[in-house]
């Protein structure tokens, strides 16, 4: 099947220093334009308690229910990166901000209202953070810290499609442990995009395995969506994979490391 056309910067290699430029300032959104940044949480973790407060009272009660302060305190790097990269966009301070949920749980801009066309997604894994934004047109990311697991075999029948299994299997052993973080990332990054949650089963649709360009297969609860999305691969850094979906064609990839 034919990949979805679409305009993008070619998959970098894992590591290079230029593959996420570093931005200071508020950035343009443009609605042909992808834009992904990447924040470090090891670094703005450590700061302690600053970030709290840009967040909501309800990111605060979340924030307080982790039982590990380590965890505690990349949540809360996380969710106040992603207020500031989206305040930068609409030039209002980053506690500005209020978020609402769709049906099914994905959070949305809910002001102001020049923000409302913002469609946004957050993922962090380990010290890796990543928020995707686009206009107008729904987006999803996902990073993974590859490590190992004992229970690999078990994650791999419950959550790979028959077809990506087999396709796995086929993996040389010592890339497969890899492989397989690199499938999830492209199986949870469109179900985000979606905004879908729970509700979809991961192997109700297939993704390519192992190869250079990923793409949708095969859905085979909603079949127009093969033609409708497109996933790509990013290389966030060494020991990290992750993948982002966005919807439609005609457009482009801006990668950036926040500064500040």
């Amino acid at each position: 099947m034919d990949r979805p056309p679409h305009r993008s910067e070619p998959p970098p290699p894992t590591g290079c220093a230029n593959d996420w430029p570093p931005q200071a300032g508020r950035v343009e959104l443009r609605p042909d334009e992808v834009h992904v940044w990447r924040v470090g949480l090891g670094e703005r973790a450590a700061i302690g308690s600053a970030g709290l407060e840009a967040l909501s009272e309800a990111e605060r009660a979340r924030a307080a229910r982790f039982h590990f302060e380590a965890d505690r305190r990349r949540f809360v790097a996380s969710h106040a990166a992603l207020r500031g990269i989206l305040a930068s966009y609409l030039g209002v301070e980053p506690s500005a901000l209020a978020f609402g949920e769709g049906p099914h749980g994905k959070p949305f801009l809910d002001a102001p209202e020049a923000g409302r066309s913002i469609r946004f997604s957050l993922s962090h894994s380990g010290d890796v953070g990543l928020v995707a934004v686009s206009l107008g047109r729904k987006v999803g990311v996902d990073v993974e810290r590859v490590r190992p697991r004992e229970d690999l075999d078990r994650f791999v029948a419950r959550y790979l499609s028959p077809l990506e299994r087999q396709a796995l299997e086929r993996i040389p052993s010592d890339d497969r442990l890899r492989v397989f973080f690199e499938t999830w990332t492209l199986k949870e990054a469109y179900l985000k995009a979606c905004g879908d949650g729970l509700l979809r089963e991961l192997d109700a649709f297939d993704v390519t395995v192992g190869e250079a360009q990923p793409r949708l297969l095969a859905v085979r609860d909603r079949a127009a969506d093969a033609a409708r999305w497109a996933l790509m691969r990013l290389a966030p850094g060494a020991g990290y994979v992750a993948a982002f979906a966005v919807e439609g064609s005609g457009w482009q990839l801006r990668r950036f490391d926040p500064v500040g």
